[in-house]
């Protein structure tokens, strides 16, 4: 079965490979390539676009970066600027160069998204189980790239989104279960409840649900409504290690100060009966993961 993601993300890559080609014909060899990106990087960066500081960081041999260097100059990319006594000599880009890596953002932000910012400020994972926690980010990107993570999809219905964490994550291979339960946010002055009894509106079910993978992780990708209805730059996923103790089955501090903590003294009655409501969807929609992902 072909992977959409995949397929794409290639078709995204030798797009980019290709304007860079066209723009910059110097780049056509693994050391052109690697120079544009340094250079334009070190530039942006305030770095001094240093020869010896190239030949220090770049994979190759001395002789094919000046080599390449001397490609770019004859473009017309770029010029030398000799330094006093020992100073190494150093490189000025041509406001024409400079004009074809500010194309170059604009063509990469056009394919791709910086995922790095976004994950850091949407999803938390505190998790003392290394490929656990290199699973959750995972997942998240996933998820987020199928665009389920939204308020306007399923962001804040947290029995179908714990149940599509659990699905994905036995397809994985671990061992997953949703736990019905309910969210307290509190902070000096602060207590906000997710799912607790009474709190539901109309049309709504009391309870909240997260999904717990090995017994070591709580990951929750159903907090939609607490940005709904609390704090709405709180973040889209947390997950921290499962540590039962009482009612509290774990508890994570988020950057703004509040400590979350999921608790199961309060356990929906109609637990049950909304995860059997999703199954047909939870089935269906994993098939969309499968077909994206493998």
């Amino acid at each position: 079965m072909p992977i959409q993601n995949f397929t794409t993300l290639l078709q995204s890559m030798a797009d980019v490979r290709n304007w860079i080609v066209q723009h910059v014909p110097t780049a056509t060899s693994l050391v052109g390539y690697d120079l544009f990106l340094k250079l334009g990087n070190d530039h942006f960066a305030g770095l001094p676009l240093d020869v010896q500081a190239l030949y220090q960081s770049l994979p190759h041999a001395r002789e094919t970066i000046d080599a390449s260097l001397e490609q770019m100059r004859q473009a017309g990319f770029l010029e030398y600027a000799i330094g006093s006594g020992n100073a190494p000599a150093t490189l000025v880009l041509s406001e024409r160069f400079v004009a074809i890596l500010i194309g170059y953002q604009r063509k990469f932000e056009s394919l791709f998204i910086l995922r790095k910012k976004l994950r850091d400020e949407q999803l938390l994972v505190r998790c003392g189980d290394a490929e656990l926690s290199h699973f959750a980010h995972s997942l998240y990107d996933h998820f987020y790239d199928l665009g389920w993570l939204y308020l306007h999809n399923f962001g804040a219905v947290c029995f179908l989104m714990a149940s599509l964490v659990k699905r994905v994550a036995v397809a994985h291979g671990y061992d997953a279960r949703v736990e019905s339960g309910h969210v307290e946010v509190t902070a000096p002055n602060v207590h906000y409840s997710l799912g607790g009894k009474g709190f539901a509106k109309p049309g709504q079910i009391d309870g909240h649900a997260m999904c717990v993978i090995n017994d070591r992780l709580i990951l929750d990708f159903g907090l939609g409504n607490v940005r709904k209805g609390y704090r709405r730059d709180f973040a889209w996923a947390l997950g921290c290690d499962y540590q039962p103790d009482g009612h509290a089955l774990g508890a994570i501090v988020v950057p703004s100060g509040e400590t979350v903590t999921w608790k199961n003294d309060w356990r929906s009655p109609g637990t049950e009966e909304e995860l059997q409501n999703y199954e047909p969807a939870v089935e269906q929609l994993f098939q969309r993961y499968v077909a994206y992902f493998g």
